[in-house]
């Protein structure tokens, strides 16, 4: 793993059966979670490395503790 990636940086394995049959399985759900993670953690590193101040990242702190949260209580097994 490079300086530049993070553990995040992994391929995220979505349901092939939930995209087959347009269904939000709980395979589906855990991908799309583990991406909303991955993405806000990006934008967070992103804003802070631009100066940016608690107030402006407060909503993304939250966002994504509660994101955290919910991997926590469905871990995919992964």
């Amino acid at each position: 793993m490079s300086a530049a990636q993070t553990p995040d940086d992994g391929v995220i394995e979505h349901d092939p059966v939930a995209e087959e049959n347009d269904l939000l399985t709980t395979l589906e759900a855990n991908a799309r979670v583990r991406e909303l993670v991955r993405d806000t953690r990006r934008e967070i590193a992103e804003l802070t490395a631009r100066g940016a101040g608690d107030l402006e990242l407060a909503q993304l702190r939250e966002k994504l503790a509660q994101a955290e949260a919910a991997l926590a209580r469905y871990p995919s097994g992964s």
